[in-house]
């Protein structure tokens, strides 16, 4: 059996990918993506969540792409409000888990509800081949800010 920290809950999956629960509950249902239930929710072993995102890299990159163009154009917003941030943060590192770990700051940041947080989006992807994590996030400037100090805190 797994800890329940080896753990992603579909909606954690589904924020770090852009996509509906509903989607991260589809391809489990379709057997594309392996799962189990714990408590009556379906659970995603990180493990599990990597390969299928590795699988899927090249359409997640130019997902990202497409929004953050469409960001710097002012063409569309994913996020509402009078202020807005898109940052990307590249970590270059030796192994997927280092960037995993990055990516667990991001999440527990996206997680929490607090009055400045706002309404946020978060997309991070492994790249084997540079050896990075890539971590995209848009929100509030305040709030974008205060994820970026907590993650520049871990690396130092």
């Amino acid at each position: 059996m797994f800890e329940i920290g080896e753990l992603l809950k579909v909606e954690q999956l589904a924020q770090m990918l852009d996509m509906h629960p509903r989607t991260i509950r589809r391809y489990i249902r379709e057997n594309q993506l392996k799962a189990s239930k714990v408590g009556g929710e379906w659970r995603i072993r990180r493990e599990d969540a990597e390969m299928f995102i590795g699988g899927r890299i090249n359409e997640i990159k130019a997902d990202s792409a497409e929004e953050i163009q469409s960001f710097i154009s002012g063409q569309t917003s994913v996020i509402e409000g009078k202020n807005q941030v898109c940052t990307i943060f590249d970590y270059y590192v030796d192994t997927r888990e280092e960037a995993r770990k990055i990516s667990e700051v991001f999440m527990h940041y996206m997680n929490e509800s607090t009055p400045n947080h706002g309404q946020a989006k978060f997309q991070y992807f492994y790249d084997d081949v540079e050896k990075k994590g890539r971590y995209t996030i848009w929100g509030n400037p305040n709030f974008v800010g205060r994820v970026l100090i907590a993650v520049s805190e871990v690396i130092s």
